[in-house]
């Protein structure tokens, strides 16, 4: 009989032992789930601040539409020459040089032997400038997407080397070339994407990642 308290005593050092462990489990559990719970609220956040932040760029990031690189009211006197226009237009399209008729690689503006402002169709980086003896002062404004527009025959630039241009930016005034002297004092502007001419006239006022 003396023994059955040592058994008693025992027995409910192992009850509390064990309520103990279990208790203890428990909250062990519970700080991980709590853990778990903030770590993944945590890495949402940071997914959807991340994701907002590249659609914020995405929004500021605008494609701009190619603007023709003259003021309203001055038109366009030679056309790019293109094989499937009518004879019409095509004899539109073609330069008298040193007696050889040659097809137009761009468009030509001029306003009635009139110098006028000549702008950029688009913004980008001046990637040329040189005075060549029959084009006239050329200069090529280039992007990122590796389309380029050149403007010749100027009498005068406002532009450097390097310099990055702004869309409706005035570059320049027209002027005189000997390439087309019937023209007198105009403007002849070409359109290239990865070093291929391309139409100008086409693309006007649409989209530039519509060139092709």
């Amino acid at each position: 009989m003396k023994k059955r308290p040592f058994k008693y005593k025992k027995a409910l050092g192992i009850t509390v032992a064990l309520a103990l462990f279990l208790g203890g489990i428990g909250i062990v559990q519970k700080i991980l789930d709590d853990h778990t719970q903030n770590f993944q609220e945590e890495s949402v956040a940071k997914v959807d601040e991340k994701k907002t932040t590249t659609d914020d760029k995405q929004e500021k990031k605008t494609v701009e539409k190619l603007k023709a690189p003259v003021k309203d009211g001055i038109g366009i006197v030679r056309y790019y020459y293109n094989k499937d226009d009518d004879s019409t237009k095509q004899d539109q399209s073609l330069i008298l040089f040193e007696g050889v008729y040659r097809p137009n690689q761009g468009i030509d503006y001029a306003n009635k032997n009139e110098a006028f402002d000549v702008l950029a169709a688009m913004s980008g980086t001046v990637t040329k400038k040189t005075n060549d003896p029959v084009l006239g002062l050329v200069i090529t404004i280039t992007n990122s997407d590796k389309i380029s527009t050149t403007y010749e025959s100027l009498a005068s630039a406002n532009v450097e080397m390097n310099q990055s241009v702004k869309q409706g930016d005035v570059i320049g005034k027209s002027g005189e070339n000997v390439y087309e002297a019937d023209l007198k004092n105009h403007l002849h502007f070409i359109l290239q994407k990865d070093g291929k001419l391309c139409n100008p006239e086409k693309y006007l006022d649409q989209s530039l990642n519509t060139i092709k």
